[in-house]
């Protein structure tokens, strides 16, 4: 028999072999709309279709599925970051567009508008706000996503001095460091402001590098 929603709906029961990946997706999409503390494992079985029983059977406490929901989300983000940062024969502009196009879509898949105040979309953004017993595993992981694109944003930058995009004397690090916040509280800028702030400041760094660093226009 099929499971119902809290809305009526049916849930369509995925197989036992994807039935993990299936609760982890739901529970991150729940942590991040709700927050961490605030979820149970209740609220997570009714939102599959599943029993409490049946979470623990695949996760054991709730600080295990918070630290696997973690780590695949890192993993999932390194992987992006590695193709915007570190593809071959892309622009910087283009790759802060790309960069953009990561964040505007992760705010759509939790937002209706792009308009106004909204939800959370960043999980690490989220368990800032509020998250009380945050493992030592999620706080490194955390830094190594910082880490992971501190560096990808240093090769791409190193990269567009070597095409002559920018100029040979453009601060490498000073560049970077512009570039990190677009990237740190792209969540809580749409979150208070809405999308179309963050769209401006991206807009704002990208000006202010060529303005300053941009190669000249050959004559």
């Amino acid at each position: 028999m099929m499971a119902q929603k809290g809305n009526g709906a049916p849930i369509r029961q995925p197989k036992h072999g994807q039935m993990k990946q299936h609760i982890l997706a739901v529970a991150r999409q729940l942590f991040i709309t709700q927050g961490i503390d605030a979820v149970s494992y209740g609220d997570i079985a009714k939102e599959v279709g599943a029993t409490r029983a049946n979470i623990h059977y695949h996760f054991g406490n709730k600080a295990e599925l918070v630290n696997e929901v973690f780590a695949t989300t890192f993993a999932e983000v390194r992987g992006v970051l590695a193709d915007i940062w570190l593809t071959p024969n892309v622009s910087l502009m283009a790759r802060l567009d790309l960069l953009l196009a990561d964040a505007e879509a992760r705010f759509t898949a939790y937002n209706d508008t792009a308009h106004g105040a909204g939800v959370p979309w960043s999980l690490s953004s989220r368990a800032y706000l509020g998250f009380s017993a945050m493992a030592p595993e999620v706080v490194e992981g955390i830094r190594g996503m910082s880490a992971f694109f501190e560096e990808g944003a240093t090769h791409a930058v190193q990269l567009a001095i070597g095409t002559g995009e920018l100029r040979p004397n453009t601060p490498v690090e000073t560049i970077v460091l512009l570039l990190t916040p677009l990237w740190y509280f792209g969540s809580p800028i749409t979150q208070f402001s809405g999308l179309q702030r963050l769209r401006d400041h991206y807009a704002a760094v990208k000006h202010m590098i060529v303005t300053a660093y941009g190669a000249p226009p050959s004559k």
